[in-house]
C-alpha cells in the first residue's frame, strides 16, 4: 500500500468516528430547568424537616436554621442563582411552616 491509500483509509475512519460522536444525543438541561429542580428540592427538604419535627417546635426551629444555613451556602456556590434570587428563595423557605 502506498502512502496515499493509508491516508485515505485513515481519513475514512476519522470521518466515521466524527460522525458517530457528533450524532450522540446529549441530555443537557437548560439552566432554567435545573434551577427549578433545585428550588423544588429545597422546598421538599424543608417540608420533610417540618414534618419530621412537628411535635417539638424548638428542635424544629433549630433544624430549620441549620438547613437554611446549608441551603444558603449551597446557593452562594451555585452559578445559576444571583444573590437576590438566593435571598428571595431563603425568605420563602424560612416562611414555610
Amino acid at each position: 500500500m502506498d502512502a496515499l491509500t493509508l491516508i485515505l483509509i485513515f481519513l475514512i475512519f476519522f470521518a466515521i468516528f466524527l460522525f458517530i460522536t457528533a450524532n450522540k444525543k446529549k441530555n443537557i438541561k437548560r439552566p432554567a430547568v435545573k434551577k427549578e429542580e433545585l428550588i423544588q428540592a429545597y422546598k421538599n427538604q424543608m417540608k420533610e424537616l417540618l414534618l419530621k419535627y412537628e411535635k417539638d417546635k424548638q428542635l424544629q426551629t433549630q433544624e430549620k436554621i441549620k438547613l437554611l444555613k446549608q441551603i444558603n451556602h449551597d446557593l452562594s456556590m451555585n452559578l445559576f442563582f444571583e444573590k437576590d434570587e438566593a435571598t428571595k428563595l431563603l425568605k420563602e423557605l424560612s416562611t414555610l411552616s
